[in-house]
């Protein structure tokens, strides 16, 4: 993302970027489909996101909220998209799909539970097979798992991931993020991306039908690095290890004199070397035959770490915990220490600048859209929004929230407030589908 940044890479399909011209029909809601296609809009893709009438996505009202009642996790992966409101629970909304896959879209992108799409008409078989289709679930779409439902939480933990995590005397640790679904969605967008480049390579758009099956399950296995060797090898599991990883020697948390965190990183050999001599203690750096590698360090584990934890903690060696900041590897383990977060000074970049380097993620669409919209030209930043004026909360509104929650892979927001959340929001520029 990095690359997107230093190039101002224009955004919601304004042109430029790797991606530009790649047409996107986005049907993913809430982290990990939404999560697909807002990677590929941030290098250029021009992203069509549908939601559902009323409230939208339902991570427009997860976690915490903006002046406008609206999310701050979705102004993050909402961004870079043209949203449309279009039903999937009739005829009439399903066909509106079918007709932007076959005579608009290049990429669908969705993670409904397996088989639902089938059931509504809109599975790869039903669709053109020029169209890369990315699906994302919980276990897969075969399998003696795949009608399950799949929430990243217990997917982190069937993959294996949630048991290294913590300290072997406590119940597993999860990482306050939703770590399993943004995997998922990240590996969706490659995915995609191999797929396009394939067809590329064919040659006129050939190729046979594209479809990336990607798992939450099984994007987080990817992540497990030697662990099943080891266990294939040696008979035992790794075991969790706290704030540092096992068989690595030194790397910590570590606690500093004025009651914050520094985490320490410090095992390559020639990094490590600085590090003691920057901490006054030379005389263990790799020269020394007994702190020659990792291995012979390994032996000597609480001596290290014991030398680097008392100055941190400013009881030894360079002056604790000011001294430590000059140390090779170290670094405070609180961002607010070094200013706000990326992904907030983007944020406040878009709003501060009309759209800055990327389009900030619009309010929901206040009506339907309807099929007689594609052809004329959109207005303003390209953002697919109703026409002014509030939303109108949908009769049964509660029970058709419960019913997408039993359909989604990712977990929704509670139905109640989904519907109070329809009648919240105000749409502020109106603008339309591209010609197909």
């Amino acid at each position: 993302l990095a690359l997107a940044h230093r190039r101002g890479f224009a955004s919601a399909g304004g042109g430029a970027g790797p991606l530009a011209g790649v047409k996107v029909l986005d049907l993913g809601q809430m982290v990990a489909g939404g999560y697909c296609s807002a990677v590929l809009g941030y290098f250029g893709a021009d992203v069509v996101k549908i939601e559902p009438p009323g409230a939208g996505d339902p991570l427009r009202s997860l976690r915490a909220l903006d002046e406008t009642g609206t999310s701050l996790w979705w102004r993050s992966y909402g961004r870079n998209k043209r949203c449309v409101s279009i039903d999937l629970r009739t005829e009439k909304g399903r066909g509106l799909v079918k007709r932007l896959a076959k005579e608009w879209a290049e990429v669908l992108c969705e993670n409904f539970r397996p088989g639902v799409m089938e059931k509504w008409g809109l599975g790869p078989e039903d669709l053109p097979e020029r169209l890369v289709y990315a699906r994302i679930s919980g276990y897969g779409q075969t399998g003696p798992l795949a009608r399950e439902p799949g929430y990243a939480s217990v997917c982190e933990a069937y993959s294996g991931f949630r048991s290294l995590n913590g300290y072997a005397d406590r119940p597993p640790v999860r990482p306050n993020i939703s770590l399993g679904d943004t995997l998922a969605g990240l590996h969706s967008a490659f995915g995609v991306v191999m797929s396009l480049l394939a067809k590329q390579r064919a040659g006129g758009g050939g190729g046979g039908r594209h479809v990336v099956d990607v798992s939450i399950t099984e994007a987080m296995f990817t992540v497990l690095e030697g662990c099943m060797t080891e266990a294939a090898y040696n008979g035992k599991d790794r075991e969790p290890s706290g704030s540092t990883i096992s068989g690595v020697v030194p790397t910590g948390t570590f606690l500093c004199a004025d009651g914050q965190y520094a985490v320490v990183g410090g095992n390559g050999d020639s990094i490590y070397s600085r590090l003691m001599a920057a901490i006054g203690h030379a005389d263990k750096a790799a020269d020394n035959p007994l702190y020659k590698d990792n291995a012979a360090r390994m032996l000597r584990e609480d001596e290290i770490m014991g030398a680097i934890a008392a100055v941190v903690r400013g009881e030894a060696g360079c002056g604790g915990a000011e001294g430590h900041e000059r140390g090779e590897g170290a670094r405070r383990a609180r961002p607010e220490a070094h200013g706000p977060a990326p992904e907030r000074a983007a944020y406040r970049e878009g709003r501060a600048g009309g759209g800055g380097r990327f389009h900030a993620a619009g309010d929901p669409p206040a009506r339907e859209w309807r099929g007689d919209e594609v052809g004329r030209e959109g207005r303003g930043s390209g953002h697919r929004r109703g026409a002014r004026g509030a939303a109108e909360p949908q009769p049964g509104g509660a029970r058709r929230a419960q019913a997408r929650g039993r359909d989604i892979d990712d977990a929704g927001s509670p139905a109640a407030r989904e519907a109070e959340r329809g009648s919240r929001h105000v749409s502020r520029q109106a603008g339309t589908l591209p010609a197909p």
